[in-house]
């Protein structure tokens, strides 16, 4: 076995049994690792219409194929179960070194069923597994797990994915966090560990990863580390990191500002890249085989909103920045913070707290709603007050937000017109400006996890020249697709790009070194370092067939549990055009029917978004099919 460690753990906490079963052929040759393994198992193992905070649903812990090797930036993760918060297909990536040091000891996926008695944590050294009482660290916030957990175990160098107060209060906005700052986890997957009585998953592994063809794998290395050696926009990311994303506020317009009511603020230069640097970055440091090393250390070092931490960013800075009005820096690096330590998703929550603040402007929610707190935009003060109500599920206010906007919504008169939600997920902070693109917001709309931009967005360097996508569109098409208004078309090339990215994600590399850059590393670059590695040989396309084939197995998950094209949408505000002194903002509605109707035709899906038969077929999937009612 080259590349894959080989094995995954099964762990069935009802009975407190732990088996170890090898990695079937097929299973590893056709869903690659990571993303994909998760997903196949998903759909095999959870049954439609089951609680998602019940005992039947399943909690999936899966690393990539290339995880603990020399690829570069291969330290992502991910965590898969059906999400309480949407009823979706639900997953939630992170990165630090957890997934290498998985693989070290030996496993490339851990599969968690049923529910524990007692609260417990997973401990896996290389091969002694076995569950742990948690009880002493029950209500422990992610960072105090850590410590205690370092003490505990004796061994500074342990990984562990932990769920704070807010997973184990049940909270639809919950997440998991690695070694204090690594998160992962949309859609509430932090509750389903919670209803399972599972505070952590800890790993220490001593071993080591085989690769088929070491000489040819270095040269394949080599040759992406010196591409993205030569890429500008690398070597601007070195220094600022995901906060380069706010310099581009003034030009898009497309940034979700109090709750996507408009795409633009003034003072938006106090949160960019220049500003963090220069005023709270202390240090650089790297995911596993990392030549980025993006992660910025951060300190406020003295006033109200002192604090400290690692791997601020733009998705956990921004929704407690400009979708709540305000330009605060440094308050919004302290609720990153106390984000990460209550185990809450920084952008479904901020999203969240922002409908609340809508609902407070427009006079849908009183003081006596809130406990007293003033949700007017701005206000940061209440918003660090009100995270911990969210996590710990305190008052009526807290209580109800910890749901998430949708559910919030059924229970505060007239507040529909204030959410910003798609299939229940909240949107992640964007706003369609007149800089942003059509093909984006297509990929929210499609997204089988909701309204996110992790799953396609915009179009990549390695597939605009693609023959596959330049067919679909014909020649005059195909010359306009990459004007951001351009709607006919696009649906090929986001099907393209959302397979692109199950590859990145089952081969366990980061998206900001494969797409979301300027000079990127190609799916015919990925394919190099996957042959090397793992003795099997396949090129760019192979890898693209194997992303549709998990891509589509999310689609069969949502469509089993009865979402079908009325789903695929946006917010309704989205479908508000208007002409600015910027330029046209908001979607148009027939355009985007136009493109829903291509991209269908163009995956092999029907009218309703349902994969046919013969695309099952083609995927060998058939045995799904009868599941999903497919014709």
């Amino acid at each position: 076995m080259y590349g894959w460690a080989g094995q995954r753990l099964k762990v069935y906490l009802t009975e407190g049994k732990i088996v170890k079963e090898p990695l079937p052929e097929d299973f590893r040759l056709e869903y690659l690792g990571c993303r994909g393994f998760n997903s196949k198992t998903l759909f095999d193992e959870v049954r439609a219409g089951i609680d998602p905070l019940g005992p039947d649903n399943v909690f999936i812990v899966g690393v990539g194929t290339l995880a603990g090797t020399l690829a570069p930036g291969n330290g992502r993760w991910k965590v898969t179960a059906k999400g309480p918060l949407t009823g979706t297909f639900a997953d939630g990536s992170g990165g630090g070194d957890f997934g290498a040091e998985l693989k070290f000891a030996g496993y490339d996926q851990i599969i968690i069923y049923g529910r524990s008695p007692k609260p417990v944590y997973l401990w896996i050294n290389d091969d002694h597994v076995e569950l742990r009482d948690a009880s002493h660290l029950w209500s422990k916030t992610t960072w105090d797990t850590h410590k205690l957990l370092v003490k505990e175990l004796g061994d500074r160098e342990i990984r562990e994915l932990s769920i704070g107060p807010a997973g184990e209060n049940l909270g639809r906005t919950s997440k998991l966090i690695c070694n204090t700052t690594r998160a992962g986890g949309k859609g509430g997957i932090g509750a389903v560990a919670g209803s399972k009585n599972l505070k952590a998953v800890v790993v220490r592994g001593t071993g080591s990863v085989k690769i088929a063809n070491p000489a040819e794998f270095y040269k394949a290395v080599k040759h992406c580390l010196e591409k993205l050696d030569n890429s500008a926009f690398h070597k601007k990311f070195k220094v600022g990191g995901t906060f380069n994303y706010f310099d581009h506020q003034d030009v898009s317009r497309s940034k979700a500002v109090r709750n996507a009511q408009e795409g633009y603020m003034d003072g938006w230069e106090n949160y960019a890249a220049p500003a963090y640097v220069s005023r709270y970055k202390v240090k650089n440091t790297g995911c596993f085989a990392c030549p980025i090393s993006c992660t910025a250390h951060y300190q406020v070092k003295e006033g109200p909103y002192a604090t400290h931490g690692a791997a601020a960013e733009y998705g956990t800075t921004y929704p407690y920045a400009q979708v709540i009005g305000s330009t605060n820096l440094a308050a919004a690096l302290k609720m990153a913070t106390l984000s990460d330590q209550l185990g809450l998703d920084a952008q479904t929550t901020g999203m969240t707290i922002s409908f609340a603040m809508e609902c407070w402007q427009r006079g849908l929610l009183t003081v006596e709603d809130t406990g007293g707190l003033d949700l007017s935009w701005g206000n940061v003060d209440a918003v660090i007050q009100l995270l911990p109500k969210i996590a710990y599920r305190e008052g009526f206010l807290g209580n109800l937000l910890a749901e998430g906007s949708q559910r919030a919504s059924k229970q505060i008169g007239g507040s529909k017109v204030c959410l910003n939600t798609t299939k229940g997920m909240e949107m992640s902070g964007y706003f369609p400006g007149e800089g942003s693109a059509y093909i984006g917001h297509l990929g929210w709309a499609t997204a089988p996890v909701g309204g996110t931009l992790h799953r396609g967005t915009s179009w990549t360097s390695s597939l605009k020249n693609h023959s596959r996508v330049k067919a679909a569109m014909g020649e005059e098409v195909f010359q306009q697709r990459l004007d951001k208004r351009a709607y006919l078309g696009q649906g090929a090339g986001l099907s393209m790009t959302q397979d692109l990215f199950a590859v990145v994600d089952s081969l366990g590399t980061c998206m900001f070194l494969s797409q979301f850059g300027g000079d990127i590393l190609s799916h015919n670059d990925l394919a190099w370092l996957f042959s090397t590695a793992t003795g099997v040989k396949m090129d760019g396309d192979d890898l693209l067939k194997a992303g549709e084939r998990i891509f589509t197995m999310e689609k069969a998950f949502n469509v089993r549990e009865g979402f079908k094209r009325k789903d695929d949408t946006l917010p309704e505000k989205f479908f508000v055009e208007k002409e600015t002194p910027h330029g046209i903002i908001g979607v148009n509605k027939a355009k985007f029917e136009i493109m829903l109707d291509e991209y269908y035709q163009f995956r092999g899906w029907d009218k309703e978004g349902i994969p046919t038969k013969q695309k099952l077929e083609e995927l060998n999937l058939s045995y799904i099919a009868e599941q999903t009612g497919a014709r």
